[in-house]
């Protein structure tokens, strides 16, 4: 982003920031592409505070001009979650993919272990991926790490330096995740990297697209991303009653968005109304079993 912002606002001022010069930015900031809406929907909004913090710092003069870009509206909230037998379809995949040509002939060796791992953790914690990549097993200040025997995943290191639009809080470990990390633990005791691909750790953006394309129809697939695991662990803790609260403390984030995106998940869901309308069917019913009666009994005594 940085690198484009250089190469098209290079030798231009503050003043020639408008809409026009936005679309055109758009439109010839990456060659051969244009930018996607998505894309200039963060882009701009950083190109603003940028501007704002030149001011700031008295870098340049407004002189009357205003500051009034219009920024475009941002996408639309990400609603997709997995269902727990797509995860399970997930893990197996991963867990069991093998490179046949390598290794014991007819055996192989196997590939994306990590990737599996890297599941389990993301949608037990619902935790953001680059924490989870970055996770070891022992204490260190730049790098998240569990805790295994105190059961507290320190997703922020011990010196947290997440931004505070993604707050990284320590939460406690599920037990059953815990059983998998230490048995993960004891058959890697070569390396302190939690998801660890040839003693090293890195994104698992790659190995992860190809493994949900592999496993999941094309439309889901398409739909449905790593950061999805989040989205899914907050759907299942809301079905199970979990108070909105506690989940959006576990997932380091407020009550209002997670009543937000994830109150229809419980089965609590608009109980209130239900509940109403069921009871005004009752009474409707009894009032309706009242009048037959009494208009029957009114018309035996006229028959008397």
């Amino acid at each position: 982003m940085i690198e484009r912002f250089i190469r098209f606002w290079d030798s231009k001022t503050v003043y020639d920031i408008n809409e026009r010069s936005i679309k055109e930015y758009q439109n010839k900031a990456r060659p051969g592409k244009p930018l996607a809406d998505t894309t200039l929907g963060r882009e701009i909004p950083e190109l603003r505070l940028m501007v704002n913090f030149g001011i700031k710092k008295g870098k340049c003069e407004l002189r009357g001009h205003m500051i009034d870009w219009e920024i475009p509206p941002p996408p639309p909230p990400r609603e997709a979650f997995y269902t727990r037998q797509e995860v399970g379809r997930l893990v197996r995949a991963a867990w069991f993919k093998r490179n046949m040509g390598m290794g014991k002939e007819g055996v192989g060796i196997p590939t994306s272990r990590h990737i599996a791992r890297f599941i389990l953790i993301a949608v037990w914690t619902g935790t953001r991926s680059e924490k989870i990549e970055q996770a070891s097993y022992v204490e260190t200040d730049d790098r998240p790490w569990m805790d295994v025997d105190g059961g507290i995943f320190y997703r922020g290191g011990v010196a947290d330096k997440s931004p505070t639009n993604k707050r990284a809080e320590p939460v406690r470990i599920p037990d059953e995740l815990i059983l998998h990390l230490r048995r993960w633990r004891k058959a890697n005791p070569h390396t302190d990297n939690v998801i660890d691909y040839h003693g090293e750790t890195g994104s698992t953006k790659g190995a992860f697209r190809r493994l949900k394309n592999e496993v999941l129809p094309p439309a889901r697939a398409k739909k449905c991303n790593r950061h999805t695991f989040k989205h899914t662990c907050a759907s299942w803790l809301m079905g199970q009653r979990v108070p909105l609260d506690i989940i959006a403390d576990y997932l380091s984030t407020t009550p209002e968005v997670i009543k937000k995106h994830y109150g229809h998940f419980s089965p609590d869901f608009h109980m209130e109304v239900n509940d109403a309308m069921k009871t005004a069917k009752q009474l409707r019913l009894e009032k309706n079993v009242e009048e037959r009666k009494r208009a029957k009994d009114e018309a035996e005594k006229k028959a008397a």
